[in-house]
C-alpha cells in the first residue's frame, strides 16, 4: 500500500555506504541507519494508540472522517511551536540536525553526519530502530560527556509522579528508540512551562519560563512497555481491517465518535451521567448493552436512575421542586456569563503562565419574570489587562439586581482569584454573587431530565433540547476554548484589522448567546413547571 512506502528514493544500502565512507562502523549506528521496507511507527501514533488503537488506525487510514482543525486546536499547535522555539534558546551552540521537512531517510543521515562532525547539541535529531521513528526536540552533550534527551512540552511543571502518563511515555518512546538505534543517550528530561514564573513585561527568559524534570528512571522502567505496545500497534496499523474496539466513556469527545458509535446502541451505557469506565464495564459484565436493558431494581445513582426511567418510558422527568425553585428567584435578575483565557505565554505584566484572565462578560437583565431582557456586554479593545475594566463595568451593570443567575460555579471561582490579585470591584462582585447567586445548571440537574440531554446538563446540550430554535452550531466561535483562542488571535500583531474585527464580532455573538440561552432556558423551565 502506498502509505507503507518510503518517502524518498534513498535506500538503506546507500545510507549504510554513507556511514562506512564516514568511518563510523559502530553496529548500533548501522542499526539506526538501516531502514526497513515497512512503515515506521511515530511517537504521535504510539501515544494515540495507547489511548485507542482504533483512533490511531483511523488517523492513518481514514483521515477523511476527522473534523477540520478548530480555532482552539490551531492555537494549541501555535503555542507548542512557540514554546519549542523559545526552548532552543536554553542551549548554546545548538544546530538543526536536518533541514525542516526532510524525509526520515535524509534526516537520519544528516543526524549521523553532524554527530560524527562533533556537534554537541542538535535540534530534531532523528533516529530509527525496531520499526520506530524518533525526532528529538533536543539532543545535547553535557560537560561530563553524557548525552541528554530533552523533549519540550507546553504543559506545566509538576511533581514527576503527577505528570500525565502520556507525556512520560512520549518521552520514553523517544529515549528507547534512540538507545535502540545505538546512540548512548544517558538522561531523559521533559522541558515544561513553569507556572510560578511571573512576567515582568519584558522578553521571555527561557530559563525562567521553562523548567526541567528528569524522568530517566521512569523511562528506563518503561522500556518493555514501549517495545510491546509498539509491536502490537504496528501490526494493527499495517492491517487493512479497522480494529474492533468497544466504546467507553473516553470516546464521547473523540473526532471519530459518530463513526465508531454507528453500530452501538442508541442509548449506550456510556451516556449515563458521570459514569466511569469501570462502572460501564461492570454493567456490561451483567449483560447490559443499552440503558434500556437495565432493570428497574438495578442499583443506580439518582441521576442515572432518572435517565434510565426517561429513556425506558419516553416521558420527560419534571421534578416536583422545579416550580418552587424558579419562584424563589427574585427580580430584577441578571443572567451573566464570563469568558477567560489562560495562555502559556502571559499577556499582561504581573501574571503567570496558564493563569485564568477574565476578559469578557455578557449580561441579560430581566426586570420581571416575563419582561423583555436588556443586553449589556464588555470586551476590551486594547492590550491592557482587561480585569479592572471587566470588574468595574460588570459591577455597575448588576449591582442593583436582586439575583445573579449563572450556569455552574465558574463565575464565582474566577472572582475569588481576582480578589486575591487585588482587582478593584472584584470583592464587591464576589460578595454580591455569594449573597444573590442562582445556579441555573443546578436547577436543571436536580429537577429536569429530557432524553435529548444524553446524560449531560451543559448549556450546549440543554439549550437545543429545551429551545429547539436555538443552538450554537452556526456560530463562528461556539465554545469557551475557541473564545479564549479567538481573543488571543484578535490581539495578535500578526492578525489583520479585518480578521480582528471579525473575531471581535464572533466573540460578542458567542458570549451574548450564552446569556440569552440562560434566559430562554429559564423561560422553558417555567413552561415545563406549568405543564405539570
Amino acid at each position: 500500500m502506498n502509505q507503507f512506502s518510503h518517502e524518498t528514493g534513498l535506500n538503506w544500502k546507500a545510507l549504510v555506504l554513507i556511514v562506512l565512507l564516514s568511518g563510523q562502523r559502530n553496529s548500533g549506528y548501522l542499526r539506526m541507519i538501516k531502514m526497513s521496507e515497512t512503515r515506521l511507527l511515530t511517537k504521535t501514533e504510539f501515544i494515540r494508540g495507547l489511548d485507542c488503537v482504533r483512533r490511531a488506525w483511523l488517523d492513518l487510514h481514514r483521515p477523511d472522517l476527522k473534523a477540520p482543525l478548530s480555532l482552539a486546536s490551531r492555537d494549541r499547535m501555535e503555542t507548542g511551536k512557540l514554546i519549542g522555539e523559545l526552548a532552543r534558546a536554553r542551549y548554546s551552540g545548538g544546530h538543526m540536525a536536518s533541514n525542516s521537512g526532510s524525509s526520515h531517510d535524509i534526516a537520519v543521515a544528516d543526524t549521523l553526519e553532524k554527530l560524527q562532525a562533533g556537534h554537541r547539541c542538535l535540534f530534531e535529531a532523528t533516529f530509527v530502530a525496531s520499526g520506530r521513528l524518533a525526532r528529538l526536540d533536543v539532543l545535547h552533550q553535557v560537560d561530563s560527556g553524557e548525552w541528554t534527551l530533552d523533549e519540550v512540552k507546553s504543559s506545566s511543571v509538576k511533581e514527576p509522579k503527577k505528570i500525565a502518563e502520556d507525556k512520560v511515555l512520549d518521552l520514553a518512546f523517544q529515549f528507547q528508540t534512540t538507545r535502540d538505534a545505538g546512540h548512548p543517550v544517558k538522561h531523559a528530561r521533559l522541558v515544561l512551562v513553569d507556572t510560578s514564573f511571573v512576567w515582568d513585561g519584558g522578553a521571555f527568559n527561557p530559563h525562567a519560563l521553562l523548567g526541567v524534570v528528569d524522568l530517566t528512571d521512569v523511562c528506563e522502567e518503561s522500556a518493555a512497555r514501549i517495545t510491546d505496545h509498539s509491536t502490537r500497534l504496528s501490526a494493527v496499523l499495517a492491517s487493512d481491517s479497522e480494529p474492533d474496539v468497544e466504546l467507553n466513556t473516553h470516546c464521547k469527545d473523540c473526532d471519530y465518535f459518530d463513526h465508531c458509535h454507528a453500530d452501538s446502541p442508541k442509548h449506550d451505557l456510556i451516556f449515563l451521567p458521570r459514569i466511569t469506565a469501570k462502572a460501564v464495564n461492570d454493567l456490561r459484565a451483567k449483560g447490559y448493552r443499552s440503558i434500556t436493558d437495565i432493570p428497574e431494581d438495578e442499583k443506580l445513582t439518582d441521576a442515572r436512575k432518572r435517565m434510565r426511567d426517561v429513556v425506558v418510558s419516553g416521558e420527560p422527568y419534571i421534578g416536583d421542586g422545579l416550580k418552587s425553585a424558579l419562584e424563589a428567584i427574585p427580580f430584577p435578575a441578571a443572567f451573566i456569563d464570563y469568558e477567560s483565557s489562560n495562555p502559556a505565554f502571559p499577556m499582561y505584566p504581573g501574571t503567570r503562565p496558564y493563569q485564568q484572565i477574565c476578559f469578557q462578560w455578557s449580561a441579560h437583565l430581566l426586570a420581571l419574570p416575563d419582561s423583555e431582557p436588556s443586553h449589556h456586554e464588555f470586551l476590551p479593545e486594547g492590550s491592557e489587562d482587561p480585569r479592572p475594566g471587566f470588574c468595574q463595568s460588570l459591577w455597575e451593570t448588576i449591582k442593583d439586581c436582586e439575583s445573579i443567575v449563572h450556569y455552574t460555579h465558574f463565575e464565582k471561582t474566577q472572582l475569588k482569584l481576582m480578589v486575591a490579585d487585588g482587582i478593584p470591584y472584584a470583592q464587591e462582585l464576589l460578595d454580591a454573587i455569594e449573597a444573590r447567586s442562582v445556579d441555573l445548571e443546578k436547577i436543571v440537574s436536580e429537577h429536569v431530565y429530557l432524553e435529548g440531554f444524553k446524560g449531560r446538563t451543559s448549556i450546549k446540550v440543554v439549550l437545543p433540547t429545551l429551545v429547539p430554535s436555538m443552538s450554537y452550531k452556526d456560530l463562528l466561535i461556539a465554545d469557551g476554548t475557541a473564545a479564549a483562542a479567538g481573543f488571543r488571535k484578535m490581539l495578535s500583531p500578526n492578525t489583520t484589522s479585518q480578521e480582528a474585527a471579525e473575531l471581535r464580532r464572533a466573540l460578542l455573538d458567542y458570549c451574548c448567546q450564552d446569556t440569552l440561552a440562560m434566559v430562554e432556558i429559564y423561560l422553558a423551565l417555567k413552561r415545563l413547571a406549568r405543564s405539570e
